[in-house]
């Protein structure tokens, strides 16, 4: 995953528990004003969750590739092993 996924994910898990939200707070009863807050403040918890989940997915995807040397190919490497 690239931090412009990630940011893209985040998005679009912020729009959908919005209108989610604002959409059955409206049905279920509740005035417009009090259905945007609660709208604004599902975006900002679920965005904010899906954000740091796919950052640390990036980190740890990092972290297990691990480093290649100068001389060393990385592709194609155990295709000569044919034992």
């Amino acid at each position: 995953m690239t931090k412009i996924q990630i940011k893209k994910m985040a998005v679009s898990f912020a729009l959908l528990s919005f209108a989610i939200l604002v959409f059955g707070s409206v049905l279920t009863g509740s005035r417009m004003t009090t259905a945007l807050i609660r709208g604004a403040e599902a975006a900002l918890v679920f965005g904010l969750l899906a954000w740091s989940f796919g950052s640390i997915v990036m980190d740890k995807e990092k972290d297990s590739v691990g480093p290649v040397e100068e001389g060393e190919a990385s592709k194609g490497i155990q295709l000569d092993e044919t034992v």
